[in-house]
């Protein structure tokens, strides 16, 4: 076994080092947020806690899990984020394997078509006026889900993962008898399946993380999502912060806690990190695809 020079054992030990910077400042925040979030009320008032809880208390936890707009933001947020991602999914590759096939006609010009949506779009103020004032969809879970149906790198992606399926394989079925919607369902999915799953990971992060929609196409309290409601948290925050540092009074009321606010962030993002594991095959299999010839 060849021992390493000198040279190499400095540049493991630095790149050692750094690896240990780079995780330090993930996980030290981390550590950070989850000790605020279970700590002690007074502690957390009087600044006492920094990476390790001081004292312990699930009253932060206790106090959002019964909160009414927690609540209806979760289920507004898992029910976005299933539906959303499903019907994404299918969409996007029966498109895709529409678009795979060269008997489809006017191919090239529908995918100039859909490149071009991928540089330019119709603006904001355009995009808003379309979606509440012709289609009506303000307050509506269609105004979060419509807009971003179609993913158009998506397509491609897929579109290129199915044009790699061996031809022979797709004759066959169709040699057995068996329709497009066969074919796809039972061939070409189960071929593309990492991908798929990839892909279906990148959307729920998406549906999941989204904000900016409430903000533009919800005025009711009841169309909150959790990216939303932990904005509105923060922001609260922030108001607290400013009205200290001009000497105005606000309403003590209205600002959570810094531990439930910590909470709040906790939460938020337990269910997508939980969840993660158990796709993070898929995950890395999605990603490689392709990437090897053989």
């Amino acid at each position: 076994m060849q021992k390493s020079s000198t040279g190499e054992k400095v540049f493991q030990y630095i790149d050692l080092f750094i690896m240990i910077l780079i995780m330090a400042t993930i996980i030290l925040p981390l550590m950070n947020i989850f000790s605020l979030s279970v700590s002690d009320r007074a502690a957390v008032a009087t600044g006492q806690v920094e990476i390790f809880p001081v004292g312990f208390s699930l009253y932060a936890y206790s106090k959002i899990l019964k909160n009414s707009v927690f609540l209806r933001s979760l289920v507004n947020t898992v029910g976005i984020t299933v539906v959303g991602t499903a019907i994404s999914v299918v969409i996007i590759t029966m498109l895709a394997y529409a678009m795979s096939k060269k008997y489809f006609f006017g191919k090239k010009l529908v995918t100039y078509y859909m490149i071009i949506t991928m540089y330019f779009s119709g603006g904001l103020i355009p995009t808003y006026l379309l979606i509440t004032n012709y289609l009506h969809l303000g307050n509506t879970y269609s105004a979060y889900i419509l807009p971003a149906l179609v993913n158009v790198f998506y397509v491609i992606v897929i579109r290129s993962q199915i044009e790699a399926v061996p031809s022979e394989l797709i004759d066959s079925g169709s040699i057995d008898g068996a329709g497009e919607m066969r074919v796809l369902f039972s061939i070409v999915l189960p071929v593309i399946m990492p991908t798929i799953a990839a892909i279906s990971m990148f959307l729920a992060l998406g549906k999941w993380n989204m904000w900016y929609s409430v903000l533009l196409y919800a005025t009711n309290q009841k169309m909150w999502t959790l990216q939303y409601y932990l904005r509105s948290i923060v922001f609260e925050s922030f108001l607290e912060a400013t009205a200290q540092s001009t000497g105005e009074s606000v309403d003590a009321k209205i600002i959570p806690a810094e531990n439930m606010r910590m909470a709040s962030i906790i939460l938020v993002a337990l269910p997508i990190v939980a969840i993660y594991p158990f796709v993070q095959k898929y995950f890395v299999k999605g990603i490689l695809t392709g990437s090897v010839k053989g």
